[in-house]
């Protein structure tokens, strides 16, 4: 392809020469194509058009002014010196997913939290007036007589209050008290007090006994927030490597400009060359026209390899979160670091399998589906067990103990209550027993399905894990191996480019030539680039499969504690707003 872009535009030279010819002279005959070729008026006519091809083969076809004016005016911008290390650090800080990914466990915590709420006693209130007349019926006037009045009048008050709730191991209380006041016609509407406390229990014995049982809810939260801790762990990774990955990729981008900015010099050098060679007669137009249409090529890659850089540079702003006046900020990042292929501390490729197990421990102890998995499993294991005591039958031990007081007096009756005035006792039992429990035995059964798939999950993540780390492992082998043979390809491809140019210039050779080692040079250069980033990206990918790369940076994820507080009781019940 790069040849291609060089033989274009010698086409288009060629093509541009041939129209000046006919422009020049429209009504010149076209040569014959027969013997007659070669008499001497013929003779006279080809070296008519020899000469005016040959005028026609000018060294300003090509205009490199405008070509160079766009090197030499990309937009400026701020520069912002940026290291590895730092910018994985902004990574961690700015990240939006990262961001995002760290509410989680404050999710699970507040899910927590609405799960103690279960064992809340709650206070319940309920008050009643009563005022009613009542005309009495045909057969009371007539029985009671005259001395009955015609119509029953009654007030009633009423007040009932309730503190209940449940207990950790499944009991359930409720303490009521009572106060009522009535007073009607028959008790010749004088008003009466009575008034009632009293203790209610209810203990399962089967299902629903126990702290464990009647705390899975808190469990199960717990685990939620070790799982969305691991989660969190697991997007901290991806984005830390997909940060460094785009740093590689910038760094490339950079060095990859001052590749093609030297092969943009050997372009010019080789139009100096030529231009040389024709001023003193030995070489021609042509020569330097093929000279041209090299630092052209030179100048139009350089631009590209610029373009690169600002698209390179992006990806890495969006993956930092950086902005300005919530703008895509258009700052310049110059990378500080370069790749080392010598470094064999992270994978040493000269003793591959020995190499290969300590990366595959590593996953099997650092990767965060280890914990994921384990927490699904935890759950699974609460599930079958919710539904294993689900299944029982359902027996309650009941117990109730009130005491009470009446008179006219509210003193009076408050201290029946003390006196004991009134009171009951009562104790039984109540059990419900499922006949054939179907639907108990079959949550059960879809319990222990879920508990084996969450199993046999986790040997799933386990093998994928390993193979990533293989996969990874071959991968850095395979970077190591390239970046040493495009290193000697590119000594190689140096040592013809000397070469050739010392064969221009003793006349041995011709600007095509020299244009095409060139490339070879320019190709071989950007190889060897690319392998060394494709190498630290491996490397990269290596310690993000096995779950080293925080370490390896010196990185220590820490939740930071929500700044989202539960809203206060007062508040939550209406008698306070705080917006």
């Amino acid at each position: 392809m790069r040849n291609f872009g060089f033989i274009s535009c010698l086409i288009a030279a060629c093509f541009a020469v041939h129209f000046s010819i006919h422009s020049q002279n429209p009504e010149e005959p076209a040569l014959p194509d027969n013997g007659s070729a070669l008499s001497p008026s013929n003779d006279s006519g080809q070296t008519a058009g020899s000469n005016a091809l040959q005028a026609a083969i000018s060294a300003d076809l090509i205009d490199l002014w405008e070509l160079r004016a766009a090197v030499e005016k990309m937009p400026e911008s701020e520069v912002l010196r940026l290291s590895l290390h730092d910018a994985v650090r902004l990574a961690v800080d700015n990240n939006p997913d990262i961001l995002i990914a760290e509410l989680e466990p404050e999710k699970a915590s507040a899910e927590t939290y609405a799960a103690h709420g279960e064992f809340d006693p709650i206070l319940q209130h309920t008050f009643g007036y009563t005022k009613a007349a009542l005309s009495l019926n045909q057969q009371l006037r007539k029985f009671a007589g005259a001395f009955m009045p015609s119509a029953i009048d009654s007030t009633s008050i009423t007040n009932e209050t309730t503190l209940g709730g449940k207990l950790t191991t499944g009991t359930q209380y409720a303490v009521n008290f009572n106060l009522d006041f009535e007073k009607n016609t028959y008790g010749s509407n004088v008003g009466e007090y009575g008034a009632t406390i009293g203790l209610m229990l209810t203990q399962p014995v089967m299902r629903g006994f126990g702290k464990d049982i009647n705390r899975i809810r808190i469990r199960a939260g717990a685990n939620m927030k070790a799982l969305s801790e691991a989660q969190l762990k697991l997007v901290v990774l991806n984005k830390t490597a997909d940060t460094i990955k785009a740093y590689w990729d910038l760094v490339g981008a950079t060095e990859a400009v001052r590749v093609y900015e030297g092969a943009l010099r050997n372009a010019e050098r080789l139009l100096t060359i030529s231009e040389t060679r024709r001023n003193i007669g030995t070489a021609a137009d042509i020569d330097v026209l093929q000279a041209k249409a090299g630092v052209a090529m030179r100048q139009s890659e350089l631009i590209q390899a610029f373009a690169r850089v600002s698209d390179a540079g992006d990806v890495l702003k969006l993956l930092l979160n950086m902005h300005d006046n919530h703008r895509f900020s258009s700052i310049t990042i110059l990378p500080l670091d370069r790749p080392d292929p010598a470094d064999n501390a992270i994978f040493n490729t000269d003793l591959f399998d020995e190499s290969l197990e300590r990366s595959v421990d590593r996953a099997l102890e650092l990767r965060p589906e280890n914990t994921m998995t384990d927490l699904e499993i935890a759950n699974a294991l609460l599930e079958e067990e919710r539904a294993r005591n689900d299944m029982l039958p359902q027996v309650d031990l009941v117990a109730l103990y009130a005491r009470g007081g009446r008179n006219t007096f509210l003193g009076r009756t408050l201290a029946g209550i003390r006196d004991n005035q009134d009171h009951t006792y009562n104790f039984g039992i109540q059990a419900t027993i499922p006949i054939n429990n179907r639907a108990g035995r079959g949550a059960h059964q879809r319990a222990r399905i879920g508990v084996r798939q969450a199993e046999e999950r986790r040997k799933q993540a386990q093998m994928a894990m390993m193979m990533r780390v293989h996969v990874a492992a071959r991968g850095v082998l395979t970077g190591k191996t390239l970046v040493e043979s495009n290193h000697q390809t590119t000594l190689l491809q140096e040592t013809n480019v000397m070469a050739e140019e010392k064969r221009l210039k003793i006349g041995i050779s011709n600007s095509y030539q020299v244009l095409k080692v060139q490339e070879d040079l320019t190709a071989a250069q950007v190889a060897e680039l690319q392998a060394n980033i494709a190498f630290e990206k491996a490397l990269v990918e290596l310690q993000l499969a096995e779950g080293s790369l925080l370490d390896n940076l010196g990185l220590e994820l820490t939740p930071e504690t929500s700044s989202i507080e539960p809203v206060s009781w007062i508040e939550s019940v209406g008698l306070l707003y705080e917006p």
